[in-house]
């Protein structure tokens, strides 16, 4: 297969899954720490944000990379995988010390 289409399918791949591990932690963030219970009534967005999140943010993290020349794959690697964990470390630190 050619490189350049691999390379395409995984931008286009982790860009949508970082988009979407972007929308869940929106989600559990809105969900965690907000004081009205109107917002999310039966905690379906804390939960299904949670999971969906972190299936989404791990794909994000493993398939982005790919998109890049070889030379700075391994440095892109780095950049995704520290932010997914760094920014979902915070996010349910914050929600559990809350």
């Amino acid at each position: 297969m050619n490189p350049a289409i691999v390379r395409a399918v995984a931008g286009l791949l982790g860009a949508t899954a970082g988009l979407l591990w972007l929308l869940c932690m929106y989600l559990v963030a809105r969900s965690g720490l907000s004081a009205d219970p109107a917002i999310d009534p039966h905690g379906y967005a804390l939960m299904l944000g949670t999971v969906v999140g972190l299936i989404a943010g791990r794909l994000f993290a493993a398939v982005l990379p790919a998109a890049f020349p070889a030379d700075r794959r391994q440095t892109a690697r780095r950049a995704c995988m520290a932010g997914f964990v760094v920014s979902t470390a915070m996010l349910y630190a914050v929600l559990n010390l809350r």
